[in-house]
């Protein structure tokens, strides 16, 4: 017989089979030589099909840590990574951690996303969310011999249809014009700016950080959108834009007028500066208390950037232009790159300059 079996303690054999060069072998329990052979013939036909991996002792935390290590950190950008850890951490981990991850089977993966949907009262897009990363590293174990299939690859996502939509109840214009009122009495000149381009451009949080002096052009009334300063262990980093295209678009004179006083007031520093120090979480924690001193509405600054969006479509500029102002991805919009900013784009500075 192909293959080779010895008793190693009672009840417990070790096969060994010799196979293109490579040893492969196992423990099994057995409790006869009769049986130890028969499941001798079964190890022996796997490893000829192809159908077993050496590695059946792993399991899926060891997995996921190297997944993390090995193709996350050098692959993906640090906040993705950080969003990885906090989905292993939060919910899968306490589920399938100890598991073997050849032990892991189909039924485990669907039971695991309903019990999100009715345990945990996740909605069906963040529990797609969480099953689309077992599923990418059930993809890396297929790929680096660690199992044979990927058993997350055909789960059906519940509906929650008790889950609550987030309402956003934007600011109305009297809010937005007695925020505007306490803005220009802000001391904090560094926050007080940094409201007024999100407000005027609808930028997001991390693209506000990353601006520098050189990125707005005071003669052309432009700004050009081009970085990304996302929150990394121990500080920040400097990343692509989201869709990883830049935005170049005309801002108002308004906000042309607050920068240069901004831009006088530090002392006309090398274009290159930064125009803000802050921290990105620091901003959005300032936002906050700016708007619990003055006892307005709490809103969040991604709030500012749907409430940009709004007051363009509502004054009649046509959702496409607002898509690609915005750095949204439409289909009618997703290849597009603002190398030269259309005439359309216009209106928006027009909008936003006689509206503030």
């Amino acid at each position: 017989m192909a293959g080779y079996k010895r008793e190693v303690r009672p009840g417990i054999w070790r096969l060994e089979y010799q196979y293109e060069g490579e040893k492969y072998s196992k423990n099994i329990k057995a409790n006869s030589p009769s049986e130890a052979s028969r499941l001798l013939a079964l190890f022996v036909s796997e490893v000829e099909r192809g159908n077993y991996y050496k590695n059946q002792s792993i399991t899926f935390v060891e997995f996921a840590q190297i997944f993390i290590d090995k193709y996350a950190k050098p692959n993906l950008s640090p906040t993705t990574v950080r969003d990885y850890m906090s989905r292993l951490n939060k919910y899968i981990l306490s589920d399938f951690g100890a598991m073997k991850l050849h032990s892991i089977k189909r039924l485990h993966i669907q039971e695991f996303a309903n019990k999100l949907v009715e345990e945990y009262n996740l909605s069906s897009k963040t529990t797609k969310n969480n099953i689309k990363l077992i599923s990418s590293i059930l993809n890396k174990a297929v790929e680096w011999d660690y199992i044979q299939n990927n058993v997350a690859d055909k789960v059906t996502i519940p509906k929650n249809l008790n889950k609550e939509k987030k309402k956003i109840v934007l600011y109305s214009y009297d809010e937005l014009n007695l925020l505007i009122n306490k803005l220009e009495k802000l001391d904090n000149i560094e926050l007080k700016v940094a409201i007024y381009t999100s407000l005027y451009t609808g930028a997001r949080r991390g693209e506000v950080m990353a601006l520098t002096f050189n990125d707005i052009d005071f003669n052309k009334k432009t700004i050009d959108l081009n970085r990304n300063k996302v929150t990394v262990v121990g500080g920040t980093q400097l990343k692509d834009i989201k869709t990883g295209k830049s935005r170049l678009f005309y801002i108002p004179d308004n906000y042309i007028n607050i920068v240069k006083e901004y831009y006088n007031y530090l002392g006309k520093p090398d274009k290159k500066t930064f125009l803000f120090n802050m921290h990105p979480d620091t901003y959005s924690r300032e936002f906050k208390k700016f708007l619990s001193d003055n006892n307005l509405r709490n809103i969040n600054l991604k709030d500012l950037r749907a409430l940009n969006e709004s007051i363009l479509v509502n004054q009649g500029l046509d959702v496409v232009s607002v898509a690609k102002r915005l750095g949204h991805l439409p289909s009618t919009a997703a290849n597009y790159y603002l190398s030269e900013i259309p005439e359309e784009d216009k209106k928006a500075s027009e909008i936003l300059q006689n509206l503030f």
